[in-house]
């Protein structure tokens, strides 16, 4: 029995302590701090966009024919007038020979209805002499008459039938001249839609045979801007992108057009926001899709406060009667857009801030009862603890 007794106290001496130790310590809250500093707060509105050319022209045909030559190919340079492709001309040659020949007829008839109303007016002439010697009658004077009247007409007929030859003509000569397709512009093809041997057919929707990109070096990122953020972009802010390809580069652009057409997509709305970019190493490329951060607001050497230290509360267990007296009033702050909790000599203090600019980490402070150093709560960690009610957190836990 001593014997049991005799290791029994220690025992419960050592259970006795760790009790008193652990309840006396249940209540205790550590505190994971920050201190308030200085520095630059950037605010960025963050979209994703398509790269473009600035200027692109597509090239198509005004004739229906057979592509029998190709004369550039994907990447390939071409200046204003260089002939890019050939449809088969020998179709539309003999249009030409067709419409030539209508016209040498036309111009035939003309030459005959003019010989025509010059015998018809000779011998209207003749009839009104004869009728005023009473050798003709009246209706042979009007019967003469009219000959030479429809002969006049007869020549203009001849004469709109020549216009009209001569036009059809000029139209056969033009689609002749349209079998040649030349480039509008100095660029670079960047997309080929034809092969030699292929028909292509000009009716309503004109075919695209090449579409030419201006200039490589001067490119466009056509972002899409929520109408959340639309309001705070403007024109001429900074822009910086990345894109899946050089994932390692970050580019820079400006921002030179906001579009007021509205793009709607399943109840999303944004616009279409334009930057302008440098592209002369080359290593963009029509359409990659951009990653762009759009810089509307900036400060410089400002005291700023991390955003999680607007995020955080105290616990409950802060709470007690004596520590809710001795925080400020709230209705006496109303006006201040935020509270942040300061610790100083180990208790928790209650300000109220006038909060400016803020980034992803960082929001600029513009008036408050806060200097720079100073340490700032952000978050705690509760002991674990076996109050009913209450649920036990491992220590190392954070809470915000």
């Amino acid at each position: 029995m001593k014997k049991y007794i005799i290791i029994g106290i220690p025992c419960l001496i050592a259970i006795v302590t760790a009790s008193v130790y652990f309840l006396g310590n249940a209540e205790s809250i550590q505190y994971r701090t920050e201190k308030i500093d200085r520095g630059d707060i950037r605010r960025y509105v963050t979209a994703t966009g398509t790269i473009n050319p600035v200027r692109t022209v597509i090239i198509g045909s005004q004739v229906t024919g057979i592509i029998s030559k190709l004369y550039v190919d994907f990447n390939s340079e071409v200046m204003v007038g260089q002939v890019v492709a050939q449809i088969d001309p020998v179709p539309f040659e003999h249009q030409v020979k067709k419409a030539d020949a209508a016209l040498a007829t036309a111009i035939a008839s003309l030459e005959k209805a003019r010989v025509n109303s010059k015998n018809n007016r000779r011998n209207y002439h003749r009839s009104k002499q004869l009728f005023a010697r009473k050798v003709i009658s009246i209706e042979e004077l009007d019967a003469a008459r009219t000959t030479y009247q429809a002969g006049l007409a007869d020549v203009k007929l001849a004469e709109s039938q020549v216009l009209q030859a001569k036009a059809a003509l000029e139209i056969a000569k033009t689609d002749l001249k349209h079998t040649v397709i030349l480039s509008p512009l100095n660029g670079i093809v960047i997309s080929r839609n034809v092969d030699v041997g292929q028909t292509v057919v000009s009716s309503f929707q004109t075919p695209t045979l090449f579409t030419i990109a201006e200039d490589l070096v001067h490119m466009q990122v056509n972002t899409n801007v929520d109408e959340a953020d639309i309001g705070m972009v403007k024109i001429g802010q900074e822009a910086k992108f990345t894109v899946d390809a050089f994932p390692d580069d970050l580019f820079e652009g400006r921002v030179s057009e906001i579009r007021m057409a509205p793009i709607i997509f399943q109840n999303v709305v944004t616009y279409d926001t334009i930057i302008n970019v440098d592209n002369s190493s080359l290593k963009l490329r029509p359409g990659m899709t951009a990653n762009t951060s759009i810089l509307v607001a900036g400060t410089e050497n400002v005291l700023r406060i991390p955003n999680a230290a607007l995020r955080y509360a105290p616990s409950e267990t802060l709470k007690t009667e004596a520590e809710k007296k001795a925080l400020p009033d709230r209705k006496s702050a109303k006006k201040a857009f935020a509270h942040i909790w300061v610790l100083e000599r180990g208790k928790l203090t209650q300000v109220p801030v006038n909060l400016g600019i803020g980034d992803d980490s960082f929001t600029e402070i513009l008036e408050g009862d806060i200097k720079e150093g100073q340490e700032i709560v952000i978050g705690e960690i509760l002991p674990p603890t076996g109050k009913k009610g209450h649920q036990k957190v491992p220590w190392g836990r954070a809470r915000y």
